[in-house]
């Protein structure tokens, strides 16, 4: 049972590198939420806690021998970062700007990092979140994709995943007209090409989201997103109503996307990401809902290809529908808090139905193609579902 405080809150910061907050003040209590170094949370001014512990608002605790009344040094906000790319075969890291000072690590080829934003302009020299510092040259900045998914979409819709020019609809002057990468279309057809709000569009020139049916086991009230990782789309509900619809990039070969039905276990502001078969990091990654084992709806800076599967098994997201993905995904995360495990914390949280293709269309499909071989006169029986006849 969550402990709550009604008390009025003021605020603290931790000040260790992380900790857990526990469900109630007892170190063998449920862990329910996670903070780091730098995090600011409201605490009860009269809590009554037991000694050495802190309660939190609006529920959980803490260690008090964990925060301090004052901001560490050293510590900002997260997004305020920017993001770069290594493209030395080994960057050095320094221990202050200068090339005579001590090396006291190395990143890799490929590697992303965070950098605080330069105070003066450009230099020789970026610095690190933890003070320490690396070679301009050493390193290629990141723009994050401009992507932004659509509130409240039509049933059905078309996403450009290339400049394509377009025949306007019904005008007799055959008037064209270019679309613009990820311009999203209400669609009307589909098929070896796609009527439009805007045209007919080449089908290899889009991808497509449409509603899907609520699974099983989820509730009326319950917000859930379906994945379609052979469109690479994502469609967001609240019960059985569509609030939202973009492109997202899911696993490359060799690294698909797990298919299922999943429900987030954590939810994570931001955080470190390595690779267990391949030698990636990637710092900071932001807004990120752990399903499964270890796999993760999350925002990328890192890469503009959505449409296109080029993860390691995540779920990549423009960083703005990252953002309103987290913002929407139950639970709300307390103010100042790192992460929270709904589950322990007895919350709901967000399902996640993962699919390869349209299971309920290919079904209707397959059912449409036995029905119009059974109502096919006996002469023609040896018809397979691709149109081949067997020989006789």
């Amino acid at each position: 049972m969550l402990l709550s405080i009604a008390a009025e809150a003021s605020e603290a910061w931790l000040d260790v590198e992380r900790a857990y907050i526990r469900q109630s003040p007892n170190a063998t209590s449920p862990v329910i939420g996670l903070l780091e170094r730098g995090d600011r949370v409201q605490v009860a001014e009269e809590s009554g806690a037991p000694e050495g512990w802190t309660l939190l608002h609006p529920f959980g605790a803490v260690r008090s021998r964990y925060l301090a009344a004052v901001p560490p040094e050293g510590t900002g906000a997260p997004f305020d970062y920017l993001y770069g790319r290594v493209i030395a075969r080994s960057a050095e890291v320094r221990s202050s700007a200068s090339s005579e000072a001590r090396v006291v690590g190395h990143h890799a080829r490929g590697h992303v990092l965070a950098f605080k934003p330069p105070t003066a302009g450009p230099g020789e020299w970026l610095e690190r979140p933890d003070g320490t510092f690396l070679a301009r040259a050493d390193v290629k900045f990141l723009v994050g994709s401009a992507l932004e998914g659509v509130s409240e979409p039509p049933p059905e819709l078309a996403w450009v995943l290339r400049r394509v020019r377009v025949h306007a609809p019904d005008d007799p002057k055959g008037a064209t007209a270019v679309l613009e990468r990820y311009t999203a279309l209400e669609v009307f057809s589909v098929g070896s090409k796609v009527q439009t709000s805007r045209g007919t569009v080449p089908r290899d020139a889009i991808r497509l989201s449409h509603a899907h049916p609520r699974p099983a086991g989820i509730g009326p009230q319950e917000r859930w997103v379906h994945v379609d990782t052979l469109e690479q789309v994502l469609t967001a509900y609240e019960g059985d109503h569509l609030v939202f619809a973009t492109l997202v990039s899911t696993g490359k070969r060799g690294w698909e996307t797990p298919t299922g039905l999943f429900r987030v276990w954590l939810k994570l502001r931001h955080g470190e990401m390595r690779g267990r078969r391949a030698a990636y990091l990637v710092e900071e990654v932001p807004h990120s809902l752990f399903f499964g084992e270890d796999t993760a709806l999350h925002g990328a800076n890192w890469h503009d290809r959505f449409g296109t599967a080029v993860s390691h098994g995540c779920i990549n997201l423009s960083p703005a529908d990252a953002a309103w993905l987290f913002r929407w995904a139950p639970p709300e995360l307390p103010e100042g808090w790192h992460g929270i495990l709904p589950g322990s914390a007895g919350l709901q949280a967000l399902w996640v139905s993962i699919e390869h293709g349209d299971a309920h269309q290919a079904a209707a499909a397959r059912a449409t193609a036995r029905s119009a071989r059974n109502a096919l006169p006996a002469e023609c029986s040896g018809l397979t579902e691709n149109g081949a006849g067997t020989a006789g």
